[in-house]
């Protein structure tokens, strides 16, 4: 998956709905249909915050002379976990598996952790992030 992101901003790694539709192999119209069905369902939830991890955007496509513009989407890591839900490809279903499989290893390794090396962990992201 990892040639999938397009670009690395200060909130992660970003891709859009046009290259998630290659990845899959499946049109482009698909993965904007499951894009509105997220929004249908979730967007309700503030918490999920989909207007920063699904951000309506535009792109040129076409012969040159007769470019049109289209609606993409930029994804963030967290609106793809989102939108596999709504993907129902035996590829989609595959990298959810693996999403969950490396929350698990991780979740797994965490318990065997103190709270002091949690803690050093966070403060060593923390300085990270700003």
């Amino acid at each position: 998956m990892g040639d999938v992101w397009v670009r690395d901003t200060p909130f992660g790694p970003v891709t859009d709905s046009l290259k998630i539709a290659g990845k899959f192999e499946i049109e482009h119209k698909h993965i904007l249909r499951a894009i509105r069905k997220c929004e249908q369902e979730l967007g309700i939830e503030p918490k999920f915050g989909l207007n920063e991890n699904l951000i309506k955007n535009s792109y040129l496509a076409g012969a040159k002379g007769k470019k049109r513009k289209g609606v993409k989407y930029d994804i963030t890591e967290f609106g793809l976990a989102l939108l596999l839900l709504y993907i129902n490809t035996p590829k989609a279903r595959l990298i959810s598996a693996e999403i969950l499989y490396r929350f698990f290893i991780l979740k797994t390794y965490l318990s065997g952790l103190s709270h002091n090396q949690i803690g050093a962990i966070r403060g060593y992201y923390r300085k990270k992030m700003k």
